[in-house]
């Protein structure tokens, strides 16, 4: 059993969560929140109304108890327990200081990344309602010593559906813990398998509610990011999104980004110390949310700094397999600009990288373009296999495509993009009228309109393009593939998919 050690903690909260506070509105129908009132235990066998309600999400999507409902609490309730957390600030996040923490999380080997007393600062995100701010209880047990249940007016344990008050209690006067997670080993996914991003903005999708994704082996929800460069990180994740995502049979491997800052990365690769608190952070997340692998986006990386970047990635690399932890790295095709990559020493290091091959004419572009024409999509991929082998190799595929804007002004041509979903795509199709051909030179469809003098380009992403790329995963008998990003295909491009990676 994990130790449970004395947490001092820092709380900083948006001032403009005050203004307009996520959870500010009572909820409707679809929001799937519980409101509770919350019981104290006080004794072993007493508990005591307080003068506090719970936030409860229902995560169970009928797969069992071991989903577990997030269960937010609000901040005046943990300082009563004497959790050691404060509100100070102007931050919209929670930050706990642990001391101890390779004891507290039970992880021998995240000592050595750890400076003094081995005290370790995490973030958490904060909810906001009726002017209060409430901290995710689940999974939380490690670093707070507390634990809660739902229960019914008798204070008998139940699930959500029966619930009437929540129980909050220390670990030492509740009845019981909240169940352990099932076990996993970290056995590598046959190949080929299928990885998909799912991009989380600030709320995390109930995984529990849908559908397994066929031919889908690893999620990858976007959850970290590297904020400064002192190797400060903030946090989406939840528990019941792990738990929920095995339960679909689904290996988690959290992505974690440089937020694509070329000087804040220069800066925090030139210093150990920022570093090795970094690699601490996420191991101690990784414990905390059960997630099974970690995903490196660092982009953007000045290319003086290559065998820095190299150096951290084998340093984070060796630190989360001593874990248990998979770990897989982002990188784009080959170019001037991405040399910062030193791709054949990276592809010794890493379980497996995912080759970005798309962004061929970016957001940005100057000229109007494919995201991922199949040319470009062979180039880059046979550049890569020169450096990584291709068992080593998942390739990137786009669910998303650009409509270029062209227009004219006092003689000058301008062009803007708009990212679109493989379903608004198919709108724009239909609300335009446009007819769309096939493209073999770029192996996509194509349609274009004009509309108050403006023309509009769209290469296509569809099933069709998606099944070319496909077919490079078997012939090269790569790892297999990785989608950009969850959502944004559509629903019936999935059978396609399974019919692809058939032998």
């Amino acid at each position: 059993m994990r130790r449970i050690l004395l947490i001092t903690a820092t709380i900083f909260l948006s001032v403009m969560s005050l203004v307009n506070p996520l959870f500010a509105a009572e909820p409707t129908a679809d929001d799937k929140l519980i409101y509770l009132p919350i019981e104290r235990m006080v004794t072993i066998d007493r508990s005591n109304r307080t003068p506090y309600r719970a936030i409860v999400r229902p995560r169970d999507g009928g797969l069992g108890k071991n989903i577990p409902s997030d269960v937010w609490v609000p901040l005046e309730l943990l300082n009563d327990m004497k959790c050691g957390l404060k509100l100070s600030g102007a931050k919209d996040k929670f930050t706990a200081r642990i001391s101890n923490a390779d004891l507290v999380f039970d992880m021998p080997e995240m000592k050595k990344f750890l400076r003094g007393n081995r005290e370790l600062n995490l973030e958490f995100p904060v909810k906001s309602s009726d002017m209060r701010f409430y901290f995710n209880m689940t999974g939380m047990e490690s670093i707070t010593g507390i634990t809660s249940s739902l229960t019914d007016a008798r204070r008998t344990p139940v699930n959500h559906d029966d619930a009437s008050l929540l129980v909050v209690g220390k670990l030492s006067l509740m009845k019981g813990i909240p169940p352990a997670a099932p076990e996993r080993t970290s056995k590598k996914p046959d190949a080929p398998f299928n990885l998909i991003w799912d991009h989380v903005i600030t709320e995390n999708r109930d995984l529990a509610s849908e559908d397994a994704l066929p031919t889908i082996d690893v999620i990858s929800p976007t959850w970290f990011a590297m904020y400064d460069e002192n190797g400060n990180i903030s946090n989406k994740g939840e528990l019941s999104y792990t738990r929920a995502a095995h339960a679909k049979g689904y290996r988690v491997w959290a992505l974690v980004s440089n937020g694509f800052k070329r000087d804040r990365t220069k800066k925090f690769l030139a210093r150990d110390s920022h570093q090795n608190a970094f690699i601490a952070k996420m191991l101690a997340y990784a414990r905390l949310y059960e997630i099974d692998g970690i995903n490196i986006d660092f982009e953007n990386v000045d290319n003086d700094d290559a065998a820095r970047l190299t150096s951290f990635v084998k340093k984070f690399s060796s630190a989360a397999r001593a874990a248990g932890l998979s770990v897989t790295m982002d990188i784009t095709v080959p170019s001037k600009w991405s040399k910062a990559f030193e791709r054949a020493k990276l592809g010794k290091i890493v379980d497996y990288i995912a080759v970005m091959t798309y962004d061929e004419h970016w957001g940005s572009s100057p000229k109007a373009g494919s995201v991922a024409s199949l040319p470009w999509v062979r180039s880059g991929l046979n550049n890569t296999l020169n450096e990584i082998p291709a068992s080593k190799l998942l390739l990137g595929i786009p669910f998303y495509t650009r409509e270029w804007e062209e227009s004219t002004v006092n003689g000058r041509k301008t062009v803007r993009a708009k990212t679109l979903s493989m379903t608004s795509t198919d709108q724009r199709l239909d609300e335009t009228g446009a007819i769309m051909k096939w493209l073999p030179e770029t192996g996509q469809n194509y349609f274009q309109y004009t509309s108050d003098d403006k023309v509009y380009r769209v290469w296509v992403e569809d099933e069709k393009s998606v099944a070319l790329r496909l077919e490079l995963v078997k012939k090269h008998k790569l790892a297999g593939a990785a989608f950009w990003r969850k959502g944004f295909e559509k629903p019936e491009l999935w059978e396609q998919i399974e019919n692809s990676m058939k032998p």
